[in-house]
């Protein structure tokens, strides 16, 4: 991403920033004034020239009394156009993380992805809002004070241009380095992030296994290395303005000499003397800002790099396939399909299995055998590398991403819950369900009566991942969840593994009528939950080496 793809975010804006760039027009002009305004009372004061001091005066009241009114309405109309261009984009980047493959994610830490989205885009709401904001009008004043500084004396003009090849190439010189150095900063503090999240998820075996000296030497580590990276940063700003203020120094100095040797020589007078020396004065303050603005500059390059690289990652393929889907008959069948992990032997190896409509399937075999897989395949979180996945003889390819997904309610292992309350948990399946629905589904999937003990039933708050609910209970509010979806297709992927034998026993007691009428596939190694089973499939190293029907 660059500062031109941003400014394309900023169309649906064009009204607020024409009227931005008005009243920057505006102040530039207005603050160009008071110079002019300034030599003219200098010379009122001195009785050499000019008019009288009070229409001067009064009318300096009245240009500082539009500067301040012309910059109350910049900074609202700044923030409230940057702020919303911030919002739009993060919501992008949200929008845009949410559809992503599933290997991209794995491919970075969750931590980094939040960094990106957070810190990294509120970093670069302070260079819209405050760095960026007030840039244009200074530069602009810059230049009209350069312009009427030569239309006063040429020859003391000519000192502004000798200044600023020596800026720019200082800061040619040190630009490469701030912005490496930015990036690894920023990388640093993504990995900081990406460390306190894992710290705090992994809190629970952390204290089991009394492992927190070594937490916090991880994290020591990571934040030492970001500190140093900031230090080094600081550092070299440190020395940069500085630098920059020591030339735009000695600049107005040599103008200053300059100034008053034209005075004593006669070729200025006093009023323009002093309206030379407030033009410069104009002039030395964005330029002594120079370092300061071009470090946030190489700052902002690399946030903006690492979102662009985000960006610029394609999204799952068939989100907008033509062939739709409105309720399938549940026919699935993998055709000599072949996958594997990048670096990883293969998974699956030329499988080939097909399930009729309303048929319950088993799937097992040893850790590793390809089940999951199978199912990740069958949801399109990956495609395979050979073969066909199909569902009621259709390629999965040619359907609409989302259609084929609301065939399927899966129950993962570990049940993906969110901080909200037990209704809100299991009304996720399904939008607009109603109360007694979700009533409904918690019966079918044996939660019903453990959320009538809960303090506020089915309000209560469950906290982060269901942190206030046993293994057992969230598996049985995520089976209720996908049960209220009323798909055509139930994927339970060990979803009863922790259920107690009272509850997994209630469970099997109900599944006809759970299980009726759609196609069912039940990753397990449980017994009880086999017998559910028509036919029991056992896979092994990506191979199936054995079915049956059950007995």
């Amino acid at each position: 991403m660059t500062f031109l793809r941003l400014l394309a975010l900023a169309r649906p804006h064009r009204r607020a920033l024409l009227l931005l760039a008005a009243l920057t027009l505006a102040e530039s002009v207005a603050l160009l004034a008071v110079p002019a305004l300034g030599g003219r009372m200098a010379a009122s004061v001195l009785a050499l020239a000019g008019p009288s001091l009070g229409p001067v005066l009064g009318l300096l009241v009245l240009v500082l009394v539009a500067l301040a009114v012309l910059r109350a309405a910049q900074g609202v109309i700044s923030a409230r156009t940057s702020l919303g261009l911030l919002a739009e984009l993060r919501m992008r980047v949200h929008d845009h993380l949410q559809a992503l493959p599933l290997s991209v994610h794995q491919a970075h830490t969750q931590g980094d992805l939040l960094a990106l989205s957070t810190l990294e885009i509120d970093r670069l709401g302070s260079f819209l809002t405050t760095t960026l904001a007030m840039l244009p009008a200074q530069l602009l004043t810059a230049a009209g004070a350069v312009v009427l500084m030569a239309r006063i004396d040429p020859a003391l003009a000519l000192v502004v241009p000798v200044l600023v090849p020596a800026f720019f190439l200082g800061l040619k010189v040190i630009g490469r380095r701030l912005r490496a150095l930015a990036i690894a900063l920023q990388e640093a503090e993504a990995a900081l992030v990406a460390a306190a999240a894992e710290d705090l998820a992994m809190l629970p075996a952390t204290k089991a296994f009394t492992r927190e000296e070594e937490a916090a030497r991880r994290f020591a580590g990571r934040a030492a290395r970001a500190r140093d990276l900031a230090i080094r940063d600081y550092a070299i700003q440190a020395v940069l303005q500085p630098a920059v203020g020591l030339v735009t120094g000695l600049g107005a100095v040599a103008l200053l000499a300059l100034a008053g040797k034209g005075l004593r020589e006669g070729a200025l007078t006093p009023g323009e003397m002093v309206s030379f020396l407030l033009y410069a004065a104009l002039l030395t303050q964005p330029v002594a800002r120079l370092a300061q603005v071009y470090g946030a500059v190489q700052s902002t390059r690399g946030t903006l790099a690492r979102l662009g690289r985000i960006l610029d990652l394609a999204p799952e393929p068939g989100r907008d396939a033509p062939r739709r889907l409105s309720r399938a008959q549940g026919a699935i069948a993998f055709e000599e399909v072949r996958f594997a992990y990048p670096g990883r032997d293969s998974a699956l190896r030329g499988l080939s299995l097909a399930i009729r409509p309303g048929e319950a399937v088993a799937l097992t075999g040893p850790n590793g055998a390809g089940k999951s897989t199978l199912m990740a395949l069958l949801l399109r979180l990956m495609d395979p590398q050979a073969g066909i996945v199909r569902l009621d003889g259709l390629d999965l390819r040619e359907l609409r991403l989302a259609d084929l997904r609301r065939q399927i309610g899966l129950v993962p292992q570990r049940p993906l819950l969110f901080d909200g309350t037990v209704r809100d948990n299991i009304g996720f399946g399904r939008e607009g369900a109603t109360d007694a629905e979700i009533e409904a589904a918690a019966r079918l999937a044996q939660a019903h009566d453990f959320i009538g003990t809960l303090p506020e039933g089915y309000a209560t708050l469950i906290g982060e991942h269901g942190v206030r609910l046993s293994g057992g209970q969230g598996q049985r509010i995520a089976l209720a969840r996908a049960l209220l979806k009323d798909p055509p297709i139930l994927v339970l992927d060990e979803a009863t593994s922790m259920f107690d034998l009272d509850g997994e026993s209630a469970f099997v007691a109900a599944a006809a009528t759970a299980f009726r009428g759609r196609t069912v596939i039940l990753i397990t190694h449980r017994p009880a939950t086999l017998a559910l089973a028509d036919r029991i499939v056992t896979l092994e190293a990506g191979r199936i080496v054995a079915q049956r029907d059950a007995a």
